[in-house]
């Protein structure tokens, strides 16, 4: 039974919020009791976290109340706020990287007693005991030692949910909690969350683009559409909702929520959610599908030599060893997924190739050895790298970010001109950045900058991109649309080596895999061939 709503702890009236031209917030209003979890979804830009932001008091609203427990919060700074009773967990985790684990949860802990600035007493023992047994609850407690900065992204974000609830919130807003995680993670973190807040009587507000934990773990629903309230309800109401379905949800099968997925090559997968008239226009949301039957013509595979050959490939991050003798290859017009949990080494493999990490091993790229060059000299040579964390110029304009990463045009090894991209071309690739040439990139939401930072490496014009995570923390309708980019590439003969967790969308756009646990490989094939040996029970790292 829901909590009953008479008396919410959180209320929201008729908030608006613009940035210029843009209206990032119309007229929204809602409550939230406690005990109570609450999933805000929407299309990458809906406003979610300028939502989250005015509640937490990192932007002020233009005009509306924001209440908890009846006191209104508006003007508040965000430490007064937090003085209140809101945690907050980010978009991207905000964490110390140079400090550990355990350090990171310190710091809250010290907050929370007024001891930040005390001159008396070290801070690395204060109530290490208390900081250890909040990592314990999200499952973190054995990397207590280790710092931040060398973590998995999906590890981050478990440590920044353990500093939020150190001071024992009312309300804890979490934008995008399971971003970077796999499912078996995701899930352990939400059934954390929903215990604490039935224990705890705490109200949760999160935002979230999986699904899964949407329907499994939300009491009620908001959908947001260009900062309006779009559907409100059950899960199972906002699952049902027509219009919910067209701007957001998109296809079941793309985001794996049916038990049998159709073969790589179905056409439905890219199909069967597109927007119809005047709904596809305004949103902006998905291209015209790339042809799925997408291996450049004319090649026989086997007789393509690798754009990218890696060989006993060993890194490091600081003294600790990460990667043990990888052996991987891509060819032209080849999409090779990199599959794995968090922490099996992945992200690491893509910074090794780049040379962003110590590396020992052999890596060629066209014929040139890379294996001592600096990440600057591999870009030139037509290695684009895409990261996780985007890396977006935040003080520039779309179009100024596509300008910085331009370099002339190249040529493949046979002396063919290799594909040349400009603003125009990657504007029909991705529609809605074409929609916001001159928008600031700190304007926009994390589903466009994921987009920017794909469109601003091709500006480099490369023959092979590294692509770390593309479907995590975007919008399901965006992924489909990222979906149709990387075939796309592929279609004109770009090498792609894929970082994923997400296995229906690696299975959709993907040739072969490699399969990492611990640093190492632990399977090389085909994706129908992982796809039959990975279930949930054997492999919780996948995105099943």
């Amino acid at each position: 039974m829901l909590p009953s709503l008479t008396a919410p702890l959180l209320a929201v009236r008729d908030l608006d919020k613009s940035f210029g031209g843009v209206k990032a917030v119309d007229g929204v209003g809602f409550d939230l009791g406690a005990g109570e979890l609450l999933a805000l979804i929407g299309p990458n830009g809906a406003g979610k976290s300028t939502i989250f932001n005015m509640v937490g008091g990192q932007l002020r609203a233009d005009c509306g109340a924001i209440r908890l427990d009846g006191r209104d919060l508006a003007g508040l700074p965000p430490r007064q706020i937090w003085r209140l009773g809101v945690g907050r967990t980010f978009q991207i985790a905000e964490t110390f990287g140079s400090l550990t684990v355990a350090e990171n949860v310190q710091m809250a802990l010290l907050s929370h007693d007024r001891r930040i600035f005390s001159p008396w007493r070290r801070a690395g023992g204060w109530r290490r005991a208390d900081a250890l047994a909040l990592l314990e609850q999200v499952g973190m407690a054995a990397q207590a030692g280790r710092p931040c900065g060398e973590l998995a992204y999906g590890d981050v974000k478990r440590v920044e949910l353990a500093a939020a609830i150190a001071h024992g919130p009312r309300l804890l807003l979490m934008d995008e909690p399971t971003a970077g995680m796999a499912a078996a993670e995701r899930h352990a973190l939400m059934a954390l969350t929903r215990r604490l807040v039935r224990e705890r009587g705490m109200a949760v507000l999160f935002t979230e683009h999986s699904m899964d934990v949407v329907f499994g773990y939300a009491d009620r629903v908001i959908v947001l559409a260009r900062g309006r309230v779009i559907a409100e309800g059950s899960p199972q109401e906002i699952r049902e909702h027509p219009q919910a379905r067209e701007i957001y949800l998109g296809s079941d099968e793309l985001l794996g929520r049916q038990s049998s997925e159709p073969a790589p090559d179905s056409p439905s997968l890219l199909r069967s959610s597109r927007l119809r008239g005047n709904d596809r226009e305004s949103m902006n949301v998905i291209s015209k599908p790339a042809p799925l039957d997408s291996r450049p013509r004319g090649h026989d595979e086997e007789k393509v030599k690798p754009l990218l050959q890696i060989s006993q490939l060993r890194a490091w991050h600081g003294a600790a060893q990460i990667l043990f003798d990888i052996d991987l290859h891509v060819r032209r017009g080849e999409v090779v997924a990199l599959m794995g949990r968090n922490g099996a080494g992945k992200s690491t493999t893509l910074k090794a190739i780049m040379g962003m990490v110590r590396r020992r091993g052999g890596v060629h790229f066209m014929g040139r050895d890379l294996s001592e060059a600096e990440p600057h000299e591999c870009a030139r040579l037509g290695l684009g790298y895409v990261p996780e964390e985007r890396r977006i110029f935040t003080g520039l304009t779309v179009l100024q970010n596509l300008e910085v990463g331009q370099q002339p045009p190249r040529r493949w090894p046979d002396g063919s001109p290799a594909p040349a991209w400009t603003p125009a071309r990657l504007f029909q690739l991705f529609p809605n950045l074409g929609e916001m040439q001159g928008r600031l990139g700190s304007q926009m939401s994390g589903g466009e900058q994921q987009m920017l930072a794909v469109a601003r490496t091709l500006m480099g014009n490369p023959c092979l991109v590294l692509l770390d995570e593309p479907s995590e923390g975007v919008a399901p309708l965006i992924v489909e649309q990222m979906a149709r980019a990387i075939l796309e590439l592929k279609a004109q003969g770009v090498g792609i080596l894929l970082s994923e967790q997400n296995l229906p969308f690696a299975r959709l756009v993907s040739d072969r895999a490699y399969a990492l646990e611990k640093g190492q490989i632990c399977f090389a094939g085909s994706m129908s061939g992982l796809a039959a040996q990975e279930t949930e029970a054997s492999a919780p790292g996948f995105s099943l």
